[in-house]
């Protein structure tokens, strides 16, 4: 910073053939000494320093990792990848309005290596986050050079409290943070092709691009923002001449970056909508998004807010910030940009309005169009601006310091007072050292909002329960409970398509159940018990002083009313002297097996998911069937059941010493 108030005014040297001076330093004034050699990167100590932040930061948030654990779309990523095979349909079909093909193959190759492994799908996006910190680093450094200034902006990147929920809930960390690390790198490769012209760069910074599209659907607008940077910062002349100046410059690499996006749009647009995804807006619930994503969330996640996080959601706590953090957050960016806007009008005009059309094109409007339609709540999830802290940080450097290419800083009026530099160097640490304390408490009461435990032990649970099923029983399926996967994702929420892939060698068992005379199903523990018809199904028996269900031509007809599910389960309850066919039906679903021989009687379960107004029940003359139900099947046992059983035993002890 202290460079920007205490340079003279500045001017870009250009280069007719690259648009912007390609060489790495400014021109040196006549009689200047010649610059010192840097030091090497190992030694540097403005690297040191930079990687023990970016470290430190990172162990804060393995910290945080440690609370949290598989929530929501984790479980439908994961199931959906041990039940699909490895397609270009797969890979392309969309999840909730997002096409992330990129992020689907990853999850593909984690849940082939070890389903529901938390410390590896944690720690592959916690190396992405570290990688994306890296290259912000270099990033600044490419623009801005070797100087201390640089780890100021360098903190409000990888210290904002804002990426701390995205990289907490991995269904939003497959997106969010490998599209923070390609939006660093294609910035970097950028800059470099565009002040050294060198073809390679300009692979890679494309490169970046498609890598982001693989991973979020809002790297489409990755190559604007690229274009917004190279017109405001890297070409000479009034701003008003630099979109086609920048465009002639380097015409070939901007028509790659248009057909990127096109592209990828055509791609977008020719996929199946979900009924999740993009739609038209409520405009009332629209607006208050809007307000909240960009008066409240972001200004105060970006300046180390909100310390408190609250409500708290299965998926972590949601920036609603306190009236105090708010006026705060507001106080701290009216100063930044009143004090930027004094001493560098030029650039840190152009540096704010970068940032507010970033926030308004690639995160607000997505989240509108996309989440428009549901209660303005979800303008406090800090998930949809996370990818703004990389950008509010370039922001913050291009307000204050001067870029490598320009010759000299710009100086605002005169009447300005040029305050001695130890003074803004001191000013300036010790606001960065303030950010990065109230960021760090931050991240730290966020792990409080993490349910992680709960849900962790609960999958342990399932894990041991569904290593041993008896042979006999079959694993019908039924809800997970709500604080693992809510309600409204319909029957995406069963354990037969969520709990499988923890069932080993079993799996086809619990994924599509068997009919079998033990029926068991997962209780909210996680443990495997016996089930029982729920208290709402239907139950048919035979007519009153009768021992067997009368029959037509071996064929009984009930009226029931299903809207199909994968936990609907018809139950028979019979008498036969050998082996026997049964066929039952309900609407489109027709089930054939076997009961097995039972002179003195047994039961024997059939999943039927059907949607249908009756239940076609056939069975041989010679079987005699006792009652019929039909619908869900609930546990027998809530919680664990051993401990149950010990309780129950030690009671029964009692009593008889008792006695």
């Amino acid at each position: 910073m202290s460079e920007a108030i205490l340079d003279n005014v500045s001017h870009s040297v250009t280069s007719a053939a690259d648009g912007v001076n390609p060489d790495d330093r400014p021109p040196a004034r006549p009689g200047a000494a010649p610059p010192a050699a840097a030091p090497h990167p190992s030694r540097d100590p403005i690297v040191l320093a930079g990687a023990a932040l970016i470290a430190a930061t990172l162990g804060l948030r393995a910290w945080v990792l440690r609370h949290a654990y598989f929530v929501e779309d984790d479980f439908l990523f994961v199931a959906d990848a041990a039940a699909s095979p490895l397609t270009v349909e797969y890979l392309t079909e969309l999840h909730k309005g997002h096409l992330m093909p990129g992020a689907k193959l990853l999850v593909y190759v984690l849940t082939a290596v070890s389903p529901y492994n938390w410390a590896l799908a944690s720690g592959t996006m916690l190396a992405l986050q570290g990688a994306a910190a890296a290259a912000t680093f270099r990033l600044l450094w490419e623009v801005f050079g070797r100087r201390w200034a640089i780890l100021a902006p360098l903190a409000a990147a990888v210290c904002a409290p804002l990426t701390v929920p995205v990289l907490a809930w991995w269904s939003a960390a497959l997106n969010g943070v490998p599209f923070q690390l390609a939006t660093a790198l294609a910035l970097l490769w950028t800059v470099r092709h565009l002040r050294g012209g060198r073809e390679r760069d300009a692979w890679l910074a494309a490169g970046a691009v498609a890598a982001g599209m693989a991973f979020s659907v809002k790297a489409m607008l990755l190559p604007l923002l690229l274009f917004a940077v190279a017109a405001a910062f890297c070409t000479p002349g009034p701003l008003v001449w630099a979109p086609s100046a920048a465009l002639r410059a380097r015409p070939r690499f901007w028509a790659g970056m248009g057909a990127l996006l096109l592209g990828h749009l055509v791609v977008y647009l020719s996929r199946p909508a979900d009924a999740e995804g993009a739609g038209v807006p409520d405009a009332g619930a629209a607006l208050g998004q809007a307000r909240r994503l960009l008066a409240e969330t972001f200004p105060v996640g970006a300046v180390g807010g909100p310390v408190r996080w609250d409500p708290v959601t299965p998926a972590g706590g949601l920036l609603e910030p306190h009236p105090a953090a708010l006026v705060a957050a507001w106080t701290v960016l009216g100063a930044l940009v009143v004090v930027s806007l004094a001493y560098r009008p030029r650039w840190a005009w152009r540096a704010w309005a970068l940032l507010a059309g970033y926030l308004v094109c690639v995160d607000v409007l997505p989240t509108l169009v996309a989440r428009g339609r549901y209660q303005e709540l979800v303008g406090h999830d800090p998930r949809y601006v996370a990818d703004a802290a990389l950008v509010f940080a370039l922001c913050l450097a291009l307000a204050f310091l001067p870029t490598r290419w320009e010759a000299e800083g710009e100086r605002g009026p005169r009447w300005l007072p040029r305050l001695p530099p130890r003074v803004v160097r001191g000013a300036a640490a010790g606001a960065t050292a303030l950010f990065v304390a109230a960021a760090s408490y931050s991240t730290h009461t966020y792990a409080g909002t993490l349910s992680g435990d709960r849900v962790r032990w609960y999958l342990d649970t399932v894990r041991t329960s569904l290593a041993s099923i008896p042979d006999r029983a079959g694993v019908f399926a039924r809800p997970v409970p709500e604080d693992v996967v809510l309600p409204w994702n319909g029957a995406r929420r069963y354990s037969s398509h969520l709990l499988s892939p923890l069932a080993g060698e079993d799996a086809d068992r619990v994924a599509d159940p068997r009919p079998a005379a033990v029926p068991m199903v997962l209780n909210d523990a996680g443990f495997l018990v016996v089930a029982e018809p729920a208290p709402d199904s239907a139950f048919f028996g035979p007519p009153e002083g009768a021992e067997c269900v009368e029959t037509l031509g071996g064929q009984v007809l009930w009226p029931v009313h299903s809207l199909g599910g994968p936990g609907l389960v018809a139950g028979l309850a019979y008498t036969s002297g050998g082996d026997a066919p049964v066929t039952l039906t309900v609407g489109d679903d027709e089930r054939t097996t076997e009961l097995p021989a039972a002179p003195n009687g047994a039961a024997w379960y059939v999943p039927l998911d059907g949607r249908g107004e009756h239940l076609l029940v056939e069975v041989p003359d010679d079987v005699c069937l006792t009652w019929v139900t039909f619908g869900e099947l609930v546990p027998s046992v809530e919680g664990n059941p051993w401990e149950q059983e010990e309780t129950e035993e030690e009671q029964e002890e009692a009593e008889e010493e008792s006695d």
